[in-house]
């Protein structure tokens, strides 16, 4: 078993426990996929030893056990889609989404990071700035992006939140190539890093040199140890 294996089993359900714990055939769970009322597996490990994702395109994965694999959130949105066809309101769900998503991002540009291209001082929404967020969200949650870097993609708030976090942390770093910062400024910065930390997902050894949390959590920690140092 590679560290890869090790990481997905541990993270991840494959086809087989997917449609256990759904109790759904797999050729039912690929027709919600198909008809885009869920989202598509977070990774893909192809016969030929590829890794394949939406966020990191394919990484040489050699030894890997073959299939797909889902974050066990998808059982949550298999649950609200299968209720949605129940009362023949599936092609609401992306209104559902993205209004749910507006709402969280309307909070969190209150409480957490000014969201300027989405909402105005005194928080009221930039219509076409806010639905182009909440458009690109509903983009990256059907095709598995979100289940790949959000620890509990469980509903549009969590996922808002990890987002925006996000964010502000890239924002406040220079997307982690800052170096020194002001020492009143270091116990927000180790404050925020740590609710990102526990807000992303840790990534597969493959992807984790190239991850936003290698740039985001380790290498920014180091920076603000080298500056705590020189305090």
């Amino acid at each position: 078993m590679t560290e890869l294996d090790i990481y997905l089993a541990k993270h991840y359900l494959n086809d087989n426990q997917l449609a256990r714990a759904s109790s759904m055939s797999i050729e039912k769970i690929n027709a919600l996929i198909r008809d885009r009322l869920i989202p598509a597996p977070a990774y893909v490990v192809t016969d030929n030893g590829e890794l394949r994702s939406h966020v990191f395109g394919a990484m040489a994965a050699p030894g890997a056990q073959p299939g797909r694999y889902f974050h066990p959130s998808q059982l949550v949105w298999i649950a609200q889609a299968l209720q949605a066809i129940a009362s023949d309101s599936s092609a609401n769900l992306k209104d559902r989404f993205t209004s749910r998503f507006a709402a969280a991002l309307a909070t969190l540009n209150l409480s957490t990071w000014r969201l300027r291209d989405s909402f105005y001082d005194d928080g009221t929404p930039i219509p076409g700035g806010l639905q182009a967020r909440t458009d690109s969200a509903w983009s990256f949650f059907l095709n598995g992006t979100f289940a790949l870097c959000v620890a509990n993609p469980v509903s549009e708030a969590h996922i808002a939140y990890k987002e925006v976090l996000q964010e502000k942390l890239t924002q406040l770093s220079e997307n982690g190539s800052k170096i020194a910062y002001p020492a009143q400024q270091l116990p927000q910065m180790h404050e925020l890093i740590d609710a990102y930390a526990a807000a992303a997902m840790p990534f597969s050894p493959i992807e984790y040199p190239r991850s936003s949390r290698k740039r985001l959590v380790e290498n920014l920690r180091a920076n603000l140890r080298a500056t705590d140092n020189d305090c």
